[in-house]
Parts: C-alpha cells; structure tokens; sequence
C-alpha cells in the first residue's frame, strides 16, 4: 500500500510526539518534494525540521502527474 502524506498531519502527529505512528501503520510513507521543503525550511515549523530530516520512513519523492 502507498501512503502520501500532506503537511497537516505530520506536524500535528509531531506535536503529539506519534509521528512514529505513521511508520509502525504503514512502514514507509511518501511525501512531494514539495512537502519536505515546507517542512524543512518554513519557520514555522523549525523545531520540527529536525525531526523530519532523521526520520528513515519518510519517502520524498517527485510529483510526475502535477494535474493529477
């Protein structure tokens, strides 16, 4: 099964320290491109960035089908 995943919820799982719920449901999780450069370099989510760098599960890959 692949999952993708926006934004929202992984900073909200972040916030409630369950983010590695993601990966123990459905072991790797992709996100856009775009997704981690929101998550990684936007100051609003600063503390999380981290985070998001050293997690193994997460999956960053290219849109190819942007109209889809």
């Amino acid at each position: 099964m692949t999952i993708i995943s926006d934004t929202t919820p992984i900073i909200s799982l972040i916030k409630i320290n369950c983010l590695d719920l993601l990966r123990k449901l459905f072991g790797k999780v992709a996100i856009p491109e775009a997704v981690y450069r929101e998550l990684t370099t936007n100051i609003l989510f600063k503390n999380e960035a981290d985070i998001i760098k050293s997690s193994n599960f997460l999956e960053i890959v290219s849109v190819k089908n942007r109209k889809a």
